[in-house]
């Protein structure tokens, strides 16, 4: 090669260098002074869902976040973490703090070595334990001004256990109310004495045993006294909750909705009641998904008691109540033996003025009854709209108003679920097929080289 060749190939190399450096150094400003962002992801998780959006806007006042962070790099990740939430609404702050200038503090809240982010919003404040937007936004959902009211599980008598993973326990439910800043917990009146003072809300779900008069007794005088009540139930016996009925003004009809239609829906059995559409009540308002209703009941009302009912929930009208036996391969609307047509109420909202309030603007006792238990379990739990329905109930029942049905949604493309033979395809493609590929390119390169010298 000749000396003027050897030194314009040279020079082309060092422009090409020069230019890739350059490309380099304005792509580093360019990222530095521009930030765009693009969130193609199901469930816009690198951006924020709706459901976060609405907590964000119902709390009230300037939310701040501070990081008891060293400075370094981890400050750097955080922000980038949070920026979600900071560029969502001005009125979000996140704030650095040197956890070596404020070790009370820091000692106060339990703030290990690696740091912690407070956030406080209206006068209330709660630590963030990790930076997913379903923790973040269950935080901020704790500094609603309802706050984290007990959810309380009445137990002892084999109702739901909010414990249980199998398909009849209520484990997800549980979980789900404790994502949305509420708190859940158990409760043996025979153990405890009393329904605590701290309860926010009473859930007796499906007893399957006689409860004991003193027990009735507890749960009584606490919605005699302003607590607030959700009770699902099943067709059958009430096992003593007979004057808890009364007292709320509602009655347990015998039987169970059935829907003749069942196979067009593609459900198991007609004994499973699809709602499509919904009477106008604060629990039901902007529900537009259809909710499942595995062997519900049916209730009615009266009005002898101070309690304002509302239907909340109801069959369609080619529904009927069957009082006879499920058994069998037909089942047909008799009415002669007692079969009532459809639409069944299965679901009340009850309101009344709180007793013993003495402001014209105390809020009104809240309770909620639903002849049917299996929509909540772990089973049926993610059907639909069962577990928004779910939440919207214990959330106005708390008095959250401005959260009902607000909820996270689980990013459907999270986790890639391939069966056996594919995962087989796929490790024959990088392990084998694709060095054999990258060998055999690199073998053909060799030889073309060698026949051009």
């Amino acid at each position: 090669m000749s000396m003027p060749r050897r030194i314009l190939r040279a020079a082309g190399l060092a422009v090409s260098a020069a230019l890739i450096v350059a490309a380099a150094v304005l792509a580093n400003l360019a990222a530095q002074r521009v930030d765009l962002r693009f969130d193609w992801s199901a469930d816009q998780r690198h951006g924020l869902s709706e459901a976060s959006r609405q907590v964000i806007a119902a709390l009230d006042g300037p939310i701040t976040l501070t990081a008891y962070m060293a400075p370094g790099i981890e400050r750097s990740r955080l922000r980038e973490r949070l920026a979600r939430y900071t560029q969502t609404s001005d009125r979000i702050t996140l704030v650095f703090r040197d956890p070596a200038r404020y070790p009370e503090r820091v000692r106060t809240l339990g703030i290990d070595a690696e740091g912690g982010v407070v956030a406080a919003a209206g006068g209330r404040s709660t630590q963030i334990d990790q930076y997913d937007e379903a923790h973040v936004t269950q935080a901020l959902q704790r500094l609603a001004p309802g706050g984290s009211p007990w959810i309380v599980f009445v137990t002892g008598h084999g109702e739901r256990d909010i414990s249980a993973r199998a398909n009849a326990g209520y484990g997800d439910f549980a979980a789900a109310l404790d994502a949305q800043g509420l708190r859940t917990r158990a409760l043996n009146l025979a153990r405890a004495g009393a329904v605590p003072n701290n309860t926010g809300v009473l859930v007796i779900a499906s007893p399957q045993q006689d409860f004991l008069p003193g027990e009735v007794a507890m749960i009584r005088r606490f919605v005699a006294d302003g607590g607030r009540l959700l009770w699902l139930d099943d067709p059958g016996p009430r096992y003593g909750l007979s004057p808890l009925a009364g007292d709320l003004g509602v009655v347990f009809i015998d039987g169970t909705i059935v829907y003749p239609d069942y196979q067009r829906l593609g459900t198991a059995s007609p004994a499973i009641t699809a709602i499509a559409q919904y009477p106008d009540t604060p629990v039901t308002r902007g529900l537009t998904q259809v909710t499942l209703f595995p062997f519900a009941g049916a209730l009615e009302a009266h009005d002898d008691t101070a309690w304002q009912h509302a239907p909340m929930l109801r069959s369609a009208s080619r529904s009927w109540l069957e009082t006879g036996s499920l058994d069998g391969e037909s089942i047909s609307y008799q009415p002669d033996k007692g079969d009532r047509v459809g639409p069944i109420t299965l679901g009340y909202t009850l309101t009344r003025d709180a007793p013993a309030c003495e402001q014209a603007a105390c809020d009104a006792q809240r309770s909620v009854v639903v002849a049917d238990s299996d929509f909540l379990d772990n089973a049926h739990l993610a059907t639909l709209g069962n577990r928004r329905l779910g939440l919207a109930m214990v959330q106005w029942l708390a008095g959250r108003d401005r959260q009902i049905a607000i909820d996270v949604p689980e990013a459907p493309d999270a986790r890639l679920l391939l069966p056996p033979g594919q995962l087989g395809d796929l490790r024959l493609l990088f392990v084998v097929v694709g060095p054999l590929v990258l060998l055999a390119l690199g073998l053909a390169r060799w030889f073309w080289r060698r026949r051009r010298r």
